[in-house]
């Protein structure tokens, strides 16, 4: 009623009303109010989803203290918003604190108004002075009270509106994250499958195809050395027959048992008479992430072995203390400088692995004196 009361005048005098400093303050409020539903804070932490609905409601409540506006529908507002920003409880909070607040300002005023005496004589003046009026000022009085009352209605409506459409908004860019980061996932799951069974199938089947070769080569000679290579031809089949079981386990995150994994890539050692292979090996059921990296890591290093080393012994242990897995992996032979870059043998793979698990892998190793390889993994 106020601002139509503030407006008209332009274009009616008789209508006219004084400005007063609490309109001002209505107007910024207004301002205020536009803004802040422009967005609403979903996805802010707490404290700034609480701070944003108790800064409309002080707005408000200052405008209840200081100017002669009724805003009670602006604060209705406010609290729709809250159901879309704070916990089911912090609703009822708010709404029952913002409401006492509201109807003490309201009780005060109301009693500042019955505490002034009462003039009969200015009361029946101002009666007079009113029904005195023309006929057109009274209607155009009575459409402003009306019109007031729809503008209000009006504005909390559309200020509700953008506040749907906001939050609407918000979930359509949270879905579209959601999807980009779902994609990047499956992205980097396919990456991670293709350095797998480039890293453990891939090289056991080149094992398999020089054993394969080299037994042909000895066969067609007529040596007697024959059978040894097609025994461990057949080995290297049968681990590549886990290899394949092995993904598939992972893919599906079945069980997997590590203590018989790592077992298994011990057999083609073992059973070379040229080498003295040994494990002892007792881990506790671990995260199937977890059991997948620490394999792939003993895989390599084994494959270093055989490739590299021009070892006679290999010694692989593994043991759990109460906070960390550790595993050793050690041979006797050529061994390497470590502060060469060149001389790595796929051990900054090691330890991308064993980072992805929070695990660290430490090479100790000599030229002529062997190598020793720390994988430690927490639990």
């Amino acid at each position: 009623m106020h601002l139509l009361q503030m407006i008209v005048p332009l274009f009616y005098r008789p209508l006219a009303d004084t400005v007063r400093g609490g309109d001002y303050l209505v107007f910024g409020v207004f301002g205020l109010f536009i803004i802040l539903s422009q967005r609403l804070p979903t996805h802010r932490p707490l404290w700034q989803r609480r701070t944003y609905i108790w800064v409309e409601i002080g707005a408000l409540l200052a405008t209840r203290l200081f100017s002669r506006w009724g805003l009670d529908l602006f604060l209705l507002l406010v609290l729709a918003k809250s159901c879309f920003l704070l916990r089911l409880r912090e609703v009822i909070v708010t709404a029952i604190a913002s409401g006492i607040f509201w109807q003490v300002i309201t009780a005060q005023e109301i009693a500042q108004q019955f505490s002034q005496p009462m003039n009969a004589d200015h009361l029946h003046n101002q009666l007079e002075a009113t029904l005195a009026q023309p006929l057109s000022i009274q209607v155009i009085t009575v459409i402003l009270s009306h019109a007031t009352v729809f503008i209000a209605a009006g504005l909390l409506i559309v200020l509700l509106c953008l506040t749907v459409i906001s939050e609407r908004k918000s979930r359509e860019r949270e879905a579209a994250l959601t999807q980009a980061v779902e994609t990047l996932a499956a992205d980097l799951e396919r990456a991670r499958i293709t350095r797998d069974i480039h890293d453990s199938l891939g090289q056991t089947l080149t094992s398999l195809d020089v054993q394969i070769e080299l037994a042909q080569r000895l066969y067609e000679r007529g040596s007697d050395q024959v059978r040894p290579l097609l025994d461990t031809s057949k080995l290297l089949t049968r681990q590549s027959l886990q290899e394949v079981r092995r993904a598939f386990s992972t893919l599906r995150e079945e069980p997997f048992n590590l203590n018989m994994a790592l077992t298994h890539l011990m057999a083609p050692f073992k059973s070379d008479p040229s080498l003295k292979a040994e494990s002892k090996i007792d881990l506790p059921q671990l995260p199937l992430q977890t059991s997948h990296q620490i394999y792939c890591i003993v895989k390599e290093g084994l494959e270093n072995i055989r490739r590299h080393s021009h070892a006679h012994a290999i010694c692989l242990q593994g043991k759990a203390t109460p906070t960390d897995v550790i595993i050793y992996l050690e041979d006797d032979g050529d061994g390497f400088d470590p502060s060469q870059p060149s001389s790595g043998f796929g051990l900054r793979g090691m330890q991308e692995r064993a980072q992805l698990v929070g695990g660290s892998v430490r090479v100790n190793s000599t030229p002529g004196q062997g190598t020793c390889i720390q994988l430690m993994v927490p639990r």
